[in-house]
This record gives structure tokens, C-alpha cells and sequence, in this order.
């Protein structure tokens, strides 16, 4: 501290000078500052909006100590590391959701990679099998020959794609076989890509196609090169039509021997060709899964709801039909425990069933935990008929699934057409074949859409509704009366009815006279509603209701004659007439005030942000 005082100057009482005794920066006296001058220097530069008085962040556990949570029932919530947790009752769930999808799921599209004419067409040439020395895994390549004087010969497929995404990779193996170049062309979504290749440089050219096609190839041993046409089509979805040409358009005519070795082709939904898969089922074949970011904690909203069937992991029961299946117990569970059945095939379209009665008119939903021991299968679960209407897909009566080496729940919501008693079922419908392995566990059957697993043993079990309120003296320590903002970022399983985001209310008014409210009023809109007194003072159609599962982003901000909305950063609703309602004395989070289960939210509330002031000051 001497050496410091030495070099800086600091005499008591004189101030700060400089080793030569000059003052530089005056007199200092600590003991003259006026004391409401000191603040605190790691608060001091943060601003308004930096300084909500409430703020729900499930990141932070401590935030949600004010929420006063009531559910009659334990239940089930996700665990960071995917696992299934329960939940004591009376509790808040926070319930740690999938992160955001970083890469997709990736599926090898060609399903006859041997060229086989089950699927592939050979027009104006032939084919010989010869060549067994392709690199880098010696499979057996085809040998496409033009037929004598023919210039335009092709080996073509139209290969069936998703809706999902519109940039796909194909990618092949091609060998010198007398002809030096060759070309392929695929056509899609009203477009046109071509592209040739050089056999003896591997140089590449493309023909056709947008900035943003391209075309590249690789030089492997033994004289073979992979080529990758990356393409991005506007509307791609429903087929591709590819086709790989012998000789090219600049001359080469076909003697009736000459050609091109051609191996492993593969359509995949990407930017770049991954390591071939082999494929001959017909049908696309699993790649690789998704890749996310690390799953997110919120806060968990449901309504009560019931598992209808009794037994919801012991399959071994009676109420489970084995239809040409081996069923096996004692594996590891995504709860932890070892209540997983492992199911192997022992015939085509084997399948597991249980039968129960549903009612006409009826929505109901199933789901079953699922994984494979290794590698993907393709599948299906599904509702029964008579019961449910004859098709594929989410309001039909079985959905086909691919089941990876990971647990994922799978599930179908389908509207019964009749009274009748029907099932639920795994396999059956789908490819569920000889040999086939699949862990099975936490089978779900209840109405309206599918929500958290409710484990069953031996009956019916049903989870309570979550009942989540902010009230008394840590309500008032947040809340102002006279004008604030509302800032949630939200996720609703619902694409219908009206479920409610956040309600400002009066815990003694049950007809809701005193309130300000955020809700989906309808299928296409998300509303705010302040009503004063019994009139309703303001009805802000404050954006667009977002899809089922889809995370929104909802502003409300309001005082008197000020009401301010918007969604997911849109245009900004107002309503300049509105008096504000100040009797209100609690928040209620994913429900309106008389908390019935028609109102929940039905899914999750990532962020809760109020600010005591309107976003004019904000």
C-alpha cells in the first residue's frame, strides 16, 4: 500500500497529485463525497429492461419459488439427460424438452442400391455384372453398355423424397468401362440439373442447373471416382426422377460393349454425401438420426388425463396380444428402471395389440416408447378398425414410423368414425418382420391429444391437472396496477379450443369480471383481453395463433388508454380506450382463472417476463 500511495501521491488531505507534488486532479476527501452519490458499480449501467420485477426462467430454478403449484397426483417430467423422471405432487415440472434440431434425420432414399430392376429401368443398353473392385469395400459394380449405335442409353429411377426439406445429395460410384465420359440428369419440382463427369480425370462440369447445384467429384483406387450432385429445388417433395447416362451427348455412340461402371447410388436430404448405405428393402432406409442442441427446461401445463391401458409396461399380461412375436423382459427402461420388453419377430407383420371400446366422435391418442438394439426399422403403430378411419398419417388409422437405437415416444392422435371395440397396436400394419428386434415400453391410450407418460399397473391411472398461481404478497411484489408488459415465450400441443398463455385475474371473481388475458382465441389467432368491472374493455387480435408445438414469443403491455400487443416480433396490435382494470390480485400461468383442464395450455412455458411499466418506457 506505500509503494501504491508513493507512486500516485496521495496525501492525506491534499488529494491526488504526482510524484512532484503538482495537483492534478484537485482535492479528494472520501469524507465529503455526499453519501447518495455511492452506488453499486455491478448494477449501476443496467437499464429498465434489464430489470423485470418477475421473471420465470426454469433455467433458474430459484425464479419459480413464488409459483404456488397444486396437482393431486404425482406425475412424469424429462430429465436434462432425456430420461423419465416423476414429479412429486403439488409441484412445478420443469421439464427439460429437445433441444433445437441441428441436423435432420437422414435416410439413404434410393431403396434398389444394386441396380436391381425392381426399381430401376434400363433403357436402349444392357447390363453386366462384373466388376468386384470397387474401393473403398470391393462391392460389386454394374457394367451399363450402350447398345450398338446408340447414343441416348440411361439406367433411370424415379425415387420417391420428402416434403421436408428441399436440398438432397445424390451421390455415386462411376468406373471408365471404354467410354471416357458420362453424364446424369435428374429432373424434379419442374427443374432440370445435369451434370457430367470425366471417368479418366474425374474433371466435372454442370450443365444445368442454378447457382446453387453443384457437382463434385473424389478419385478412390482402381481407376474409380465419386461424383456428389448437390441440388436445391423450390417445392422439392414427392420424386426425383435420376438418370445415370453410359456415353454422353458430344459423340459417343454405343458399339454394344463399351460403357461405365456404376456403383452405390444414394439420395439423401443434405449438403454434402454421407458414407453409403446399402439398401434393397424398397423403401427408404435409416441413415443416421437427428443431431439437437441440449435439451431446454420449462415449465410443464397439463390438464388431467388418464392412460386407459391398465398395464402400461408389463406386456407379458393377457390384455396383450402376441401375434408371432417372442416377448422378453427385464431391460433397461427410459425411467431408469428395467421394465422394457425386448419383442423379436418371429414372422411377417408380426404385431402386439390391446383391445379396448371407443366412442364415435371421440379424439384419442396413443403412444409407445420405442428403440431397436442397433441400426433402424421401419414400422408402424396404429388404432384399430372397425373404429378409426382406414389411412395413414395423424388423424388415421396407423402411422409408420422408423424406430432408431435411441428411445423416442412415438405417437398417433386419431377421431374415431363409430362405436366400436378395437385396439392399439405396434407393428401390424407395417413391415415388423422375421428376425426384427425392438425394445418396447410405456404404453399410452387416452383421449384428445397425447400428453406426459402416465405409468399404469394393473388399471387405469389418471395424472391430475397443474394448477400454477402466483398470489398474495408475492403477487404484489411484482405486479403495478396501473400499467406493465408481459413478455412469455411459449409452446402449445394444441391446434384447437382456447387455450390460455397467462391470466392477470381476481382469485374472488369465478365470472372473470376484473382480468387482463393472453389466450388463442380460435386456430388462426392469439388474442389479448382486458375486461373492467364486467365490460370488456380491449380485444387484441395481437398476431397469429402458431402451429401445434411451435414455440411463440407473446408481448402484452398496457395502461390506461395504452393496450399494446404483438407476436413473435409482428406488427403491433393497439387499442387506445381501454381502462385498466385494479383489483386484481393473482397471475395464473398456462390457464385462465377458474382453472378448468378445457383452458390449459397443453404444453410448456419456456420464459415468463413482467416489467412494472408500459413498453413506452421500456
Amino acid at each position: 500500500m506505500s509503494r501504491l500511495i508513493d507512486q500516485v501521491g496521495l496525501t492525506d488531505g491534499v488529494g491526488l497529485t504526482d510524484r512532484a507534488g503538482l495537483y492534478k486532479f484537485g482535492t479528494f476527501d472520501p469524507l465529503r463525497l455526499n453519501p447518495y452519490l455511492l452506488f453499486d458499480a455491478a448494477t449501476s449501467m443496467i437499464g429498465t429492461l434489464e430489470n423485470p420485477t418477475l421473471d420465470l426462467d426454469p433455467a433458474n430454478p430459484e425464479t419459480l419459488d413464488v409459483i404456488t403449484a397444486t396437482r393431486a397426483s404425482v406425475a412424469t417430467r424429462t430429465l436434462p439427460d432425456g430420461s423419465i423422471a416423476l414429479a412429486e405432487q403439488d409441484t412445478v415440472r420443469v421439464d427439460y424438452t429437445q433441444g433445437a434440431e441441428l441436423t435432420p434425420t437422414k435416410f439413404q432414399l434410393v431403396p434398389h442400391t444394386d441396380f436391381s430392376t425392381a426399381h430401376w429401368a434400363y433403357l436402349n443398353g444392357t447390363v453386366v455384372t462384373t466388376d468386384t473392385t470397387l474401393n473403398p469395400d470391393g462391392a460389386t459394380a454394374k457394367k451399363f453398355s450402350a447398345a450398338n449405335g446408340v447414343s441416348s442409353s440411361s439406367v433411370r429411377s424415379i425415387i420417391s423424397t420428402p416434403t421436408t426439406s428441399n436440398t438432397y445429395t445424390l451421390s455415386w460410384y462411376a468406373k471408365s468401362a471404354g467410354f471416357d465420359e458420362s453424364m446424369v440428369r435428374i429432373d424434379a419440382g419442374g427443374a432440370t440439373i445435369q451434370g457430367s463427369v470425366n471417368l479418366l480425370t474425374g474433371a466435372v462440369t454442370l450443365q444445368t442447373g442454378s447457382a446453387l447445384d453443384s457437382i463434385s467429384s473424389e478419385a478412390v483406387s482402381g481407376g474409380w471416382f465419386r461424383i456428389s450432385m448437390t441440388f436445391s429445388l423450390s417445392g422439392a417433395g414427392g420424386s426425383i426422377m435420376t438418370r445415370f447416362y453410359p456415353t454422353y451427348s458430344n459423340g459417343y455412340y454405343g458399339d454394344g460393349s463399351s460403357g461405365v461402371y456404376l456403383a452405390q447410388p444414394q439420395l439423401e436430404e443434405s449438403t454434402t454425401a454421407s458414407s453409403f448405405v446399402e439398401n434393397t428393402t424398397g423403401s427408404p432406409k435409416f441413415i443416421t438420426g437427428a443431431t439437437f442442441g441440449p435439451r431446454v427446461p420449462m415449465i410443464l401445463v397439463e390438464p388431467s388425463a388418464t392412460n386407459l391401458i391398465p398395464y402400461s409396461e408389463d406386456f407379458s399380461q393377457s390384455a396383450w396380444s402376441k401375434n408371432n412375436v417372442t416377448l422378453s423382459s427385464g431391460f433397461s427402461a427410459p425411467d431408469g428402471s428395467m421394465n422394457a420388453s425386448k419383442l423379436e419377430a418371429n414372422a411377417t407383420d408380426s404385431s402386439l395389440q390391446n383391445t379396448f371400446t371407443v366412442a364415435s366422435g371421440t379424439t384419442y391418442s396413443v403412444s409407445f416408447y420405442l428403440k431397436t438394439i442397433s441400426g433402424s426399422l421401419e414400422t408402424a403403430i396404429g388404432l384399430g378398425s372397425p373404429g378409426f378411419p382406414q389411412n395413414e398419417g395423424e388423424g388415421g388409422r396407423y402411422k409408420n414410423i422408423t424406430v432408431t437405437d435411441e428411445w423416442q415416444r412415438f405417437t398417433l392422435t386419431s377421431t374415431a368414425d363409430a362405436n366400436a371395440a378395437t385396439g392399439i397396436s405396434f407393428g401390424g400394419f407395417s413391415s415388423f418382420s422375421t428376425g426384427e428386434e425392438v425394445y418396447i415400453w410405456g404404453a399410452q391410450l387416452e383421449t384428445g391429444i397425447a400428453t406426459s407418460y402416465i405409468p399404469t399397473s394393473g388399471s387405469t391411472a389418471q395424472r391430475a391437472k397443474d394448477d400454477l398461481v402466483i398470489s398474495g404478497s408475492a403477487f404484489t411484489d411484482f405486479y403495478n396496477q396501473s400499467e406493465g408488459t408481459f413478455y412469455v415465450e411459449s409452446i402449445t400441443n394444441r391446434a384447437d379450443g382456447q387455450p390460455f398463455i397467462l391470466s392477470a385475474d381476481n382469485s374472488a371473481d369465478s365470472s372473470e369480471n376484473n382480468t387482463i388475458v393472453v389466450y388463442y382465441s380460435d386456430t388462426t389467432t392469439t388474442t389479448g383481453f382486458i375486461k373492467t368491472s364486467g365490460s370488456i374493455q380491449a380485444i387484441l387480435a395481437i398476431g397469429s395463433r402458431p402451429s401445434a408445438g411451435a414455440l411463440s414469443r407473446t408481448s402484452l403491455s398496457y395502461k390506461t388508454n395504452d393496450i399494446e400487443g404483438s407476436v413473435d416480433g409482428g406488427s403491433v396490435a393497439s387499442d387506445t380506450s381501454a381502462t385498466i382494470p385494479t383489483t386484481i390480485n393473482r397471475l395464473s400461468i398456462g390457464t385462465r382463472l377458474t382453472l378448468e383442464d378445457d383452458y390449459k395450455i397443453t404444453g410448456h412455458v419456456k420464459r415468463l417476463i413482467f416489467w412494472p411499466y408500459h413498453s413506452d418506457s421500456l
